[in-house]
């Protein structure tokens, strides 16, 4: 018997619906992904609060660090005085302390947004010295020009990005 027209459609209608729905979430994954920060222990967090580098013990110990590059060295010494780092969910870490007067940091975050990126500033960076500005966009000395961390966060289309100035 001859297939009709009203047949070969019905044939190919499951095909055509896995397709339709194969798409739709592959759209969703692409376009609409937002990441979240893995929430860190509270003793972890108590081991790592003095530590100039807890930015980068957390993001290893959570995320995984997948690469580590030398941007530069310290003349005398040879030791590496920035670097940057990328860790799992394509986070990017530049870190520069080769300025005696305090470090410079800059940390991008794909896909990550700003509440995600303020819970990370008050989870590394919390102090009494500080306080949030209205939107919540600076971290700072709550007297401006006081020693300590200065951190800005900025949101982008597909990412978020933390910079921070710690010195004095």
């Amino acid at each position: 018997m001859p297939a009709t027209s009203k047949t070969v459609r019905r044939q190919h209608q499951p095909m055509k619906n896995i397709i339709i729905l194969l798409a739709f979430h592959f759209s969703i994954i692409c376009f609409g992904q937002t990441n979240k920060l893995p929430v860190p222990s509270k003793s972890f967090l108590e081991q790592i609060h003095i530590k100039d580098n807890a930015d980068l013990i957390y993001l290893s110990k959570y995320l995984g660090k997948k690469s580590e590059k030398t941007l530069e060295r310290f003349d005398e010494s040879k030791q590496v005085c920035s670097a940057e780092y990328k860790f799992g969910t394509g986070i990017i870490l530049t870190q520069n302390f080769c300025s005696e007067s305090g470090n410079n940091v800059k940390i991008v975050f794909p896909f990550y947004p700003k509440s995600e990126i303020v819970k990370y500033v008050e989870w590394l960076f919390k102090t009494n010295e500080n306080d949030w500005n209205n939107d919540k966009t600076r971290y700072q000395p709550k007297e401006d020009g006081n020693p300590g961390c200065y951190l800005q966060i900025k949101t982008f289309k597909e990412k978020t990005v933390l910079e921070y100035y710690c010195g004095c």
